[in-house]
């Protein structure tokens, strides 16, 4: 579209929403929202608390054709401030207040129209609602326009549409345009790409207090992209964006700073960081005060605090911390089952296996094991191989077959957990034991390098259980066992060549198993002498 082209169509625009405020200029406000805050008489107005006579007001200016007043009665509906919460009255009060040209108004219906709260989201109307309040004036309103057409959210994505919203809404005033007019320049998306004027436009953003545009600038000046490498411009845009509350510019100076050794301006930064909501700074902030440093002294109190902030935000691997740090050190078990919940909800599965265990062993609060069962049921189904074993243990005394449903999803799942499926085949704790099942089990768990599995394979072939007798295979898996840590393996493979049971007798090849069984920690072994002797 030519600038000419561009020019008829804003005309068009003005013109059309011209004619819309004449048509709804002689309409009057919405009936059912300013006649249901009608008192009954002056005496009633005397005795109205001032939110309730303030919205009184609101509604009577309303009817006599003051849009601002019908603007802020919307305002007024939605928060339920002086009036019974009513969003559906404000919505059509927005919408009436948009139609003659309050650009707050427009912008407000549109945002109504985009969440989708009480009707299914429309980013159509959302989309013209927006360009309504961008001719009526409303700079952020001309940026939302543009947003949804770069996003495509109404239409096919339309870069060179959203720039044109952009410049309208750069010159209007509102920096957050001129950032993304900048970002669209530089990539020269939707425009021509002109580097000179993209990075005119981002340092005219960050001077007018757009932290987004402090904080690109500043990873441009670091990495020399588009303009030269400057460190000190980098440390300004940078400072500037964490003064004007930008959280990950704050924890970028946090952690160069702690990095330095100069602690007292990294818990500063990072501080400031986790009080404007950047989970990642309040986890940071913890390791801080948890760990000390650069003249921070260590405070467990304040680093629980700041992880539990984390886990707040979202950051839902800081929950376990909060109680790790010297005993929780202020976070209480109670508090810590708060969290693990947020934590779940969510969705980090290794949370809800830890609030099913406080909640099955009472701590913080009151057993139920019936919620316990439904957390680990959630995390089992969501892939946490560890839940599914904690829920076949809770079932292992139903006399049914559900604990070995549960150790087979697990043994898919995590090889590892092959290990606890064959036990309970191996030792027939279930219904549907089979010993020739712990060997299948513990097979798979082998070949996933599980020394435990390897060892007690061995053990089944040594005695012929589940499987063919068969001392030379189980010789060959107490070795691989004993290679990968198992003390018990070293030993039964010391015994193995002291007796020539499955493989040559050998005196120095015994000696030699059972120190390694002793250097992993078989100290009955460390001071004995061979059983036999050979060559």
């Amino acid at each position: 579209m030519t600038s000419a082209q561009w020019g008829r169509t804003g005309a068009v625009l003005a013109i059309t929403t011209s004619a819309t405020a004449v048509l709804t200029g002689c309409m009057p406000p919405p009936a059912a929202a300013t006649a249901a805050v009608r008192p009954q008489s002056a005496a009633d107005v005397a005795r109205m608390p001032p939110l309730e006579r303030q919205a009184h007001t609101l509604a009577r200016a309303c009817e006599h054709d003051d849009i601002a007043a019908c603007d802020r009665l919307a305002a007024t509906y939605w928060s339920g401030h002086g009036v019974k919460q009513h969003r559906f009255h404000a919505l059509s009060l927005w919408e009436f207040a948009c139609a003659n040209h309050v650009g707050t108004a427009c912008e407000q219906a549109a945002q109504v129209h985009l969440g989708g709260e009480l009707r299914p989201a429309d980013p159509v109307r959302a989309a013209d609602l927006f360009a309504q309040g961008c001719m009526a004036g409303r700079a952020s309103a001309c940026t939302r326009a543009g947003e949804l057409a770069a996003e495509g959210r109404q239409s096919t994505p339309s870069p060179r549409r959203a720039v044109k919203w952009w410049r309208r809404g750069c010159a209007t005033g509102d920096p957050h345009a001129c950032y993304l007019l900048g970002l669209a320049q530089l990539d020269g998306r939707g425009t021509g790409r002109d580097v000179e004027a993209g990075i005119a436009h981002l340092t005219g953003a960050c001077e007018a207090r757009s932290p987004a545009a402090c904080r690109q600038l500043a990873g441009f000046y670091r990495a020399g992209t588009f303009i030269g490498p400057d460190e000190q411009a980098a440390a300004v845009a940078e400072q500037r964006a964490c003064e004007l509350g930008d959280g990950p510019s704050c924890v970028d100076i946090g952690l160069r700073a702690r990095d330095d050794g100069r602690g007292e301006l990294a818990r500063t930064r990072l501080t400031e960081a986790c009080e404007r909501g950047d989970a990642r700074g309040c986890a940071l902030l913890g390791d801080l005060h948890a760990m000390g440093g650069g003249g921070v002294a260590v405070d467990n109190a304040r680093a629980a605090e700041a992880y539990a902030d984390a886990c707040r935000g979202g950051l839902f691997e800081a929950c376990g911390r909060a109680a790790t740090v010297d005993g929780g050190a202020g976070i209480d078990q109670a508090e810590l089952r708060v969290l693990y919940r947020v934590a779940c909800d969510g969705g980090t599965v290794e949370a809800c296996e830890y609030l099913a265990g406080m909640l099955l062993d009472g701590v913080g609060g009151p057993r139920d094991p019936q919620a316990a069962a439904r957390l680990f049921d959630r995390a089992c189904i969501d892939a946490h191989a560890p839940s599914c074993v904690h829920l076949a243990w809770m079932g292992r005394a139903d006399g049914g077959h559900e604990p070995l449903q549960w150790l087979v999803r697990a043994c898919d799942l995590d090889q590892g957990a092959c290990v606890v499926l064959g036990e309970v085949h191996e030792l027939g704790l279930v219904d549907g034991a089979r010993l020739d099942a712990a060997a299948a089990a513990y097979q798979r768990g082998c070949a996933a390098e599980s020394a435990d599995a390897c060892f007690r394979l061995g053990g089944l072939l040594a005695r012929g259980a589940g499987a063919e007798q068969d001392d030379a295979a189980a010789a060959r898996l107490y070795q691989v066992a004993c290679e990968g840590g198992n003390a018990e393996s070293c030993s039964m493979l010391a015994r193995s060549y002291a007796e020539g049971v499955g493989v040559e007798r050998s005196a120095a090849m015994s000696s030699h198993y059972r120190q390694q069984a002793c250097a992993l920690g078989e100290t009955a072994l460390c001071e004995t002498t061979p059983a036999a002797t050979g060559p």
